[in-house]
């Protein structure tokens, strides 16, 4: 993505994805992250969930692909086609 798309890739998602996210029974959250110190910028979506039941509501038969809509793909030359799944095994937030 471009340095210069970064603010309506957010503004995109946010109108448009996380609706139909945060509908979804098992929905906990969601985090970007964006590495901007080369154009284009790398983002990364993590995406927090009650367990895989309600990732697959979310994502469809096929839950351990990447869920990018076309609308939102074409910020992106290139993703990752596959979906990671981790269990979070320690948290520990920090005065804000």
């Amino acid at each position: 993505m471009a340095r210069a798309d970064v603010d309506a890739w957010v503004e995109t998602f946010r109108a448009r994805v996380l609706p139909g996210m945060r509908a979804v029974n098992g929905f906990r959250g969601v985090s970007f992250f964006a590495r901007c110190d080369d154009d284009p910028c790398h983002v990364m979506v993590l995406t927090k969930w009650r367990d895989l039941a309600a990732i697959a509501s979310f994502a469809g038969d096929q839950p351990n692909r990447t869920v990018l809509p076309e609308f939102m793909a074409k910020f992106f030359k290139t993703y990752d086609e596959e979906a990671t799944f981790y269990d979070e095994v320690l948290r520990e937030d920090g005065d804000e």
